[in-house]
């Protein structure tokens, strides 16, 4: 079981899970997640590195007031690492965290060893129309992030996430994610949706990235296969692994493949 610490950021208070000894990996959730989604994980690498699994401001256990952007996101990572004493890391950003970790790297190179872009998009990603957007931020400001759970149980699973759910067993990975919504801000979620929808392309960016890059993303990860491919050419010298039989959350839905991955990254590229 991994013990949560807590850490005065400034003006906010991150709570984090921290294992393993040497050079730190920093694995950064995406939305509406925590670090819950790399609890089963960190493990599996500590005898390689020390391994920080942190919740980001209106997530999980850190806390939850704006300002909610990417920006600010960028500013609390970074502030986090001044915190902990962390003068350079490798960096792993999943989805959201992806854009908040590639923006970390662009303009603060000589903090970040490494980078891992996990099912992730440099691109505007259209994730719902203007009228859903509209009618998930009311239902959220009435009744509060957990009244996403009962529309997110009835969406039907492919294959791929279905085996992400069987790696955790249904009742545990349903109370998860109703955890995760239970500590969710509201304002978060909707600012947050605001973020990802009107995200601007960042690939001319990311050409100035020069540090060791690996680009995951699940073969039925349909939204990001094609985002994926941009910026693994728009990386100098960056990887694309396509995770086979995973979408979304490879690291439930293709476990070993995953662990795979990122364990060639950190021994090889890093």
């Amino acid at each position: 079981m991994h013990t949560t610490h807590f850490l005065t950021n400034g003006e906010i208070q991150s709570a984090y899970h921290d294992v393993g000894s040497g050079s730190p990996f920093v694995l950064v959730h995406g939305f509406t997640g925590s670090k819950l989604d790399f609890h089963d994980q960190l493990e599996w690498f500590e005898d390689i590195r020390r391994l920080i699994a942190l919740d980001q401001r209106g997530h999980g256990e850190s806390s939850n007031y704006g300002p909610y952007n990417f920006d600010q996101l960028v500013t609390d990572l970074l502030g986090f690492l001044d915190e902990l004493r962390i003068a350079q890391c490798d960096l792993l950003g999943h989805s959201m965290g992806g854009i908040v970790a590639m923006r970390a790297v662009t303009r603060h190179p000589e903090r970040f060893r490494s980078l891992i872009l996990m099912d992730t998009s440099a691109e505007p990603i259209e994730m719902w129309s203007d009228e859903q957007r509209g009618q998930l931020d009311r239902l959220v400001e009435r009744e509060g992030c957990p009244a996403l759970l009962p529309m997110m149980r009835e969406q039907p699973s492919n294959r791929a996430q279905q085996r992400g759910v069987d790696y955790l067993g249904e009742e545990e990975h349903w109370r998860r994610i109703g955890m995760k919504l239970a500590q969710m801000d509201c304002e978060a979620f909707s600012a947050f949706g605001a973020e990802l929808t009107n995200n601007t392309s960042s690939l001319e960016t990311l050409k100035e990235i020069r540090c060791p890059t690996t680009i995951l993303v699940g073969a039925k990860d349909t939204p990001f296969i094609k985002p994926s491919n941009h910026m693994a050419a728009a990386i100098p010298g960056a990887r694309l692994v396509t995770i086979p039989f995973a979408a979304h959350c490879p690291q439930y839905e293709n476990a070993e493949a995953w662990r795979d991955a990122i364990r060639i990254h950190l021994t090889e590229l890093a």
